[in-house]
């Protein structure tokens, strides 16, 4: 605008019409921005093909890492020997970059299909160990055997004695770190079965490793369906459905009903007295975590999410946990469940790492296992409004239980019965940095906005204002200022004298 071309009258629509817009403006975003950028930014999280959010979902949205825990079996010549217990120690942390990607995605809005490829990677620099140690652990398929034997009547229990004693069975096995988690061992009595080929026994192969064959595999964990948030914004990132089903059939009633979240995905607007569900598809069930305090990360405002007693609980705190316990079993105290259906029914058990928070009889034929708040729980940190984690540490312990068996030979004379820790696996990651910026950006923007119309509201005011002294003091730019009132009566009494005179 060239001020030396524009009239006084034209100086004062500028200013007066520029103030005021920006008066109104500021009273704008003051007072309707925190609603509308909310609602603009909650409206960006539904997942769709072109969305926001999906490059941040198809692939691990944050650095995970899955470590395990190996329990070695340091004295297992004293297995029958009263007076000297089985003694665990802890090896590792053996740690492997975690990286999934969603893969077959089918669009049905508001749900979506995918199957997901892990890919693990070893990283020595976050190990204590190497994937070549030896680890001594029980003969988890011979104690399988002898449990499962156990419903059958003494002529086939004879038959399964002689089958354990002819085909490789034994109270113990050695085996190093990487055959035990990835690259799996070949075990003569599992091969025995494999080839029986009974609907029964439904061993898959004679070589076995707690994730064999699963790197890079994009089938191992079944396929996932779940809620997208379009037209529900609470319900985003729900599991629907698990291999196509509602139900895992792993457990009865609502404790097998498909539940929770990936973790990969949450529902923003969160309310603190509800907790927070993880599906975990290697255990056939939900976890429940619950919110326990307010915290602060890198200046975010978040939850902490913990596992509780009543986490792992079985029926023993909440009567709706009772179908936790499988049916025609003894169901094992609070804090350890069952873990049977995902395991051929063996005698196997999920619980926090060293039986943190359970029953001290978990322990008390058992040396080695130190059970510690801090370190044998799991969390997640949870920014509520976008329902963005910011850290995550989920970890469960394996066991499997060694009794006497009077049938079997290699278990007639077991001094202990007890709980024999077999591996920990952590999964832990942490929000990045340009992820953790995004998110306070996102956080920021009502607040931006409320300065910015501060900001707005003080410059129109300012410019009305200074429009108005302008304008009383005839201060505008090539504008005429009148001569005084005083000055002009003199004039007239001077021409009213001249004339008076002549």
């Amino acid at each position: 605008m060239c001020c030396n071309c524009c009239s006084v009258r034209q100086q004062k629509i500028w200013v007066f019409a520029l103030g005021g817009l920006a008066f109104v403006l500021g009273i704008v975003l003051v007072a309707a921005w925190p609603s509308l950028s909310r609602q603009w930014i909650l409206g960006m999280l539904p997942l769709a093909p072109d969305s926001f959010m999906y490059k941040r979902w198809v692939a691990t949205p944050m650095q995970l890492y899955s470590t395990f825990y190996l329990f070695n079996w340091t004295n297992p010549e004293d297995l029958n020997t009263e007076g000297v217990k089985p003694n665990f120690e802890q090896l590792g942390p053996y740690t492997f970059s975690d990286y999934k990607v969603k893969e077959d995605l089918e669009w049905d809005q508001p749900e979506v299909t995918y199957y997901g490829r892990r890919t693990w990677h070893f990283v020595p620099d976050k190990s204590n160990g190497s994937l070549e140690d030896v680890v001594v652990t029980p003969d988890f398929p011979a104690v399988t055997a002898s449990f499962l034997s156990r419903k059958y009547r003494r002529v086939l229990r004879k038959v399964m004695n002689f089958a354990l004693n002819r085909e490789g069975g034994s109270t113990f096995i050695r085996q190093t770190a990487g055959e035990s988690l990835f690259d799996g061992y070949y075990n003569e009595l599992l091969d025995f079965v494999e080839q029986l080929h009974s609907p029964l026994l439904p061993v898959p192969s004679g070589t076995f490793g707690w994730l064999y064959q699963r790197n890079q595999s994009k089938t191992a964990e079944g396929n996932f369906t779940i809620h997208t948030g379009r037209g529900d914004r609470s319900r985003m990132g729900d599991l629907l459905l698990w291999k196509g089903k509602n139900h895992t059939g792993y457990y009865a009633g609502e404790c097998g009903k498909v539940n929770g979240s990936t973790g990969e995905l949450w529902s923003p607007q969160r309310q603190w007295d509800r907790p927070t569900s993880i599906f975990m598809p290697d255990t056939g069930r939900f976890l429940n975590l619950y919110p326990t305090e307010n915290v602060t990360v890198d200046g975010i405002d978040a939850w902490r999410y913990v596992s509780t007693e009543l986490t792992l609980d079985n029926g023993q705190l909440s009567p709706d946990t009772k179908c936790f316990c499988v049916g025609q079993r003894e169901c094992p105290l609070n804090g350890v469940l069952d873990f049977s259906p995902a395991t051929y029914h063996g005698p196997f058990y999920m619980s926090h790492p060293h039986f943190h928070m359970t029953d001290g009889m978990f322990r008390e034929n058992t040396t080695g296992l130190q059970p510690n708040a801090s370190e044998h729980s799991m969390y997640v940190i949870m920014e509520p409004t976008l329902g963005a984690p910011l850290k995550l540490r989920g970890q469960l312990m394996i066991s499997v239980r060694v009794v006497r068996d009077e049938a079997i030979d290699f278990f007639k004379d077991v001094a202990y019965d007890h709980y024999a820790p077999l591996f920990t696996l952590v999964l832990h990651g942490e929000m990045d940095d340009n992820l953790r910026s995004s998110l306070k950006l996102a956080l920021n923007v009502p607040q931006i906005g409320q300065y910015t119309g501060i900001a707005f509201l003080l410059v129109g005011l300012t410019m009305v204002a200074v429009g108005v002294y302008v304008s009383r003091n005839h201060k505008w730019h090539n504008e005429q200022r009148p001569e005084p009132i005083e000055g002009v009566k003199a004039n007239n009494k001077q021409v009213d004298a001249t004339r008076g005179n002549r």
